[in-house]
């Protein structure tokens, strides 16, 4: 039977200083949402604003998914 990954470490977001960067597995844990759910929103340009460094894997600031998360919750 394959092992399954074992679930990140994720921080409670409203504790997080706003330049935290998540990485979307811990994106992933914190919303509910599969990470490939991310990857095609990115790819549409919706979600949350992505933070590369260096063009490494994508990254989200915490302010930045705070304010995605009000935006997304005003419109519901």
């Amino acid at each position: 039977m394959p092992q399954r990954a074992h679930a990140p470490d994720v921080p409670a977001l409203d504790t997080l200083q706003d330049d935290y960067l998540l990485n979307q597995a811990q994106l992933a844990a914190l919303t509910g949402f599969a990470r490939i759910t991310f990857r095609v929103w990115a790819a549409k340009g919706l979600g949350p604003k992505i933070t590369r460094i260096n063009g490494h894997s994508p990254r989200y600031r915490a302010a930045d998914v705070r304010a995605w998360l009000r935006a997304d919750h005003a419109e519901a």
